[in-house]
């Protein structure tokens, strides 16, 4: 089976999730549910919409990654591990749980729900972490941390959404790793006050780079 970082997923209101390949035009639309009440519930696929160029085989079928895109929204494996030692609770399912505006009803109404098509774009490029609006991107799936990024220079201006973005890749690779101090890391990697890293941090997730922090906890 295809792992997420084969595929691009984004969460939207009302459970849906959008799972777009990399290697092809092929788009999947899941709606997860869940059974009690709470954001404690565990999500799975019920129902699932798919839009191709091509025809669809069960061999297309095969490599959608439907266990991967649950274990993700119900923070499992990686993913979940990664949210612990950074102290913060599951960020997908605060969207997923959320009422949409409006029950899209066909692919057009689904491509809607989850954004504009410039918004879409940027949402497909696997180069670009930035999610539009209210939803976020799946990201990492169960194949571990992989290569470390490139190391971090302290900006000599002001801060930048690329500089946030490459901070973000390395606190996500950091904790990952084992890391359970990523500001201080990063800041002996910068020659930067651990306080000014943890102001950095707290940029990246108001930009929506790195998922909220769970409150009390430290960055």
């Amino acid at each position: 089976m295809k792992e997420l970082t084969d595929w691009r997923a984004v969460c939207a209101p009302g459970g849906w999730v959008r799972v777009k390949a990399l290697t092809d035009s092929t788009t999947v639309y899941m709606r997860l549910r869940g059974s009690g009440a709470g954001p404690q519930q565990r999500l799975n696929v019920h129902t699932v919409v798919m839009d191709s160029p091509s025809p669809i085989s069960t061999h297309v079928w095969r490599y959608v990654p439907f266990q991967a895109v649950e274990e993700a929204v119900n923070g499992e494996g990686v993913l979940g591990q990664m949210w612990d030692a950074m102290g913060e609770s599951n960020p997908y399912l605060e969207v997923l749980l959320r009422a949409p505006h409006e029950e899209p009803v066909s692919v057009e109404q689904l491509e809607r729900h989850f954004g504009s098509a410039e918004e879409l774009r940027g949402a497909d490029d696997p180069k670009d972490v930035v999610v539009p609006g209210n939803m976020i991107m799946l990201s990492g799936g169960p194949q571990g941390a992989g290569e470390r990024p490139p190391r971090l220079s302290r900006p000599a201006g002001r801060i930048t959404d690329d500089f946030l973005r490459d901070l973000a890749r390395t606190y996500k690779w950091l904790v990952a790793t084992g890391h359970n101090a990523p500001a201080t890391v990063i800041a002996d990697e910068t020659n930067t006050p651990v306080a000014t890293v943890r102001r950095w941090i707290s940029n990246a997730r108001q930009r929506q780079f790195l998922p909220p922090g769970r409150p009390g906890r430290a960055g």
